[in-house]
């Protein structure tokens, strides 16, 4: 009994900031035109996000989609968006990146890549924000409360805990 006690705090302790913490809503438009708000208030599917603060990330984000992310682009069961911060760019530029990023990302993908221009605190303070050239990931039940995150390039340890998360929150007894 002490034994599971003892485990069951140290679980706690490690999960508990992520549990307790929820992502910022956010009203993004995506590269299609779509109107999106994070977390979804329509939705009852956990949220998976690919978060970006700069150009200098991009390359992230193209290793972890093509290493596993690109599966739950068409996955019913889940809310897949990438989400790019523009915040502080004058909007002339905006559109210059805008049309930069529909041109970069592939056609398939612009219902799901949303850059936003207001909240960067909020998503810096909750992705634990520590270089823009890193991207970060965040895993969320439906209504946004974080079950996992992290940050950087793909590796096999962080695409095995994700894998452990998703399966989590996408194995039908939660349902």
């Amino acid at each position: 009994m002490y034994r599971f006690k003892r485990l069951l705090l140290a679980f706690l302790a490690i999960a508990w900031p992520c549990l307790a913490q929820i992502v910022p809503t956010t009203t993004a438009k995506t590269l299609d035109g779509t109107t999106i708000v994070i977390p979804r208030p329509e939705s009852r599917k956990p949220l998976l996000l690919l978060v970006g603060f700069s150009h200098k990330s991009s390359e992230d984000f193209k290793q972890w989609n093509q290493r596993m992310l690109s599966a739950y682009l068409s996955d019913p069961r889940i809310d897949y968006f990438e989400l790019a911060d523009l915040q502080g760019i004058p909007s002339f530029v905006q559109g210059m990146i805008l049309h930069g990023m529909r041109r970069q990302v592939p056609v398939a993908q612009h219902s799901h890549f949303a850059p936003f221009t207001a909240g960067e605190e909020e998503w810096k303070r909750t992705v634990a924000y520590s270089a823009s050239y890193n991207t970060y990931l965040v895993l969320t039940d439906a209504s946004g409360h974080i079950l996992w995150k992290t940050h950087g390039v793909p590796d096999d340890e962080k695409i095995s805990e994700l894998k452990k998360s998703l399966t989590g929150v996408l194995s039908p007894a939660r349902h």
